[in-house]
């Protein structure tokens, strides 16, 4: 089953019109909610006299339903409006072990099933079988689906880019295809802010945004490795597969600064999950503390440090900034924190610099 760049082509053609379709389907859906509420709020109002207790909190209800629906139907028209620019970025085509025909898989950030057809002309990323495209190159593959593991092998793997309705490349599976498209994305001129990376995700954080056994997990590794991106990545797809139970006003990002906020801001939303709260260190430390203690701002301290030449200001921001630090404790009633130092038998504290 491996077609040209010209049947891939008419292939996004296809579902570009499909997508229009469920669009115009939604469109209509929507303005059948909005009479159908209107037509209430007037039953409800002209009727309000006649009514009892029961039917006029049976009249709210069925009004508030309305709404919950209609709601529903306006996000998912925000989502196809997303797949109208960009479909997909990814296909593999994956033959079942002990099953004839090859399936072809398109990932993309949402899924979207075609109603007339009945069938799934794209998948989430976060799906079951999409995790064999950050898996796998062709040859043998399984995954593990609600009802157990699923062997076969990828026969096909493309990746592609496709802007405003657009396919800009198209790229043959290799070992290399994840390379080649990161540093097409790398090569992108950067913005203000964090984007998602769905279509350039690697093996090993594909391992740790899909991970739903560890109760606590740490990301580890130096700046600039993406701990941050996978961070949120993840969040998606907890989000996604535990959907019955997990929304996203049980997540609480704490972030260093209002700025750090701002960037990673839109990374959530692009994956069609709403914003989880978010706060910063000092906020935070600042409800904690309850004004007992005193500190300082990222602000003050930074322009402390400019303003004035103050070497035990820094070799105490450095101290604090070590691992050691960690270590110390607070003795209130020296108003001093002391770092243990284990000694012959007992325990002795050396300063650590505060006070």
């Amino acid at each position: 089953m491996k077609s040209s760049e010209a049947e891939e082509r008419a292939r996004l053609e296809t579902v570009k019109t499909r997508i229009q379709h469920a669009l115009q389907d939604s469109e209509a859906r929507l303005n059948d909610y909005a009479r159908d509420i209107e037509a209430q709020k007037h039953y409800l109002w002209d009727s309000r006299a006649d009514m009892d207790h029961i039917e006029k909190i049976s009249a709210r209800q069925s009004i508030e339903q309305s709404v919950m629906t209609g709601e529903a139907v306006l996000a998912q028209q925000k989502r196809l409006l997303k797949l109208a620019r960009s479909p997909y970025f990814g296909r593999f085509d994956f033959a079942r072990t002990g099953s004839t025909p090859v399936e072809a898989i398109y990932v993309g950030v949402h899924h979207f099933h075609d109603e007339h057809a009945r069938r799934h002309l794209v998948y989430d990323w976060r799906a079951p079988i999409a995790t064999l495209f950050y898996d796998y190159e062709t040859g043998p593959a399984h995954y593990e689906a609600p009802a157990g593991a699923i062997h076969g092998e990828l026969t096909l793997k493309r990746q592609f880019r496709i802007r405003d309705g657009r396919m800009e490349f198209m790229l043959e599976s290799a070992v290399n295809i994840m390379d080649d498209v990161l540093q097409q994305e790398l090569s992108r001129a950067a913005d203000d802010g964090m984007r998602n990376i769905v279509a350039t995700i690697q093996r090993d954080q594909n391992a740790i945004i899909r991970d739903a056994r560890a109760p606590v997990l740490i990301i580890q590794g130096v700046a600039g490795s993406g701990k941050t991106s996978i961070a949120l990545h993840r969040i998606a797809f907890l989000l996604y597969r535990f959907k019955d139970s997990l929304t996203s006003k049980d997540i609480l990002i704490i972030s260093p600064n209002r700025v750090f906020g701002d960037y990673i801001a839109n990374v959530l939303p692009e994956l069609g999950e709403e914003s989880v709260t978010e706060i910063g260190m000092e906020t935070l430390a600042d409800e904690w503390l309850d004004s007992a203690y005193r500190f300082e701002t990222f602000l003050e301290q930074t322009s402390r440090l400019l303003e004035t030449d103050d070497e035990a200001l820094r070799r105490r921001i450095a101290l604090k900034a070590s691992p050691d630090f960690s270590s110390c404790k607070f003795s209130s009633d020296r108003a001093r924190w002391s770092l243990p130092i284990v000694g012959s038998d007992e325990v002795n504290t050396t300063s650590c610099g505060y006070g």
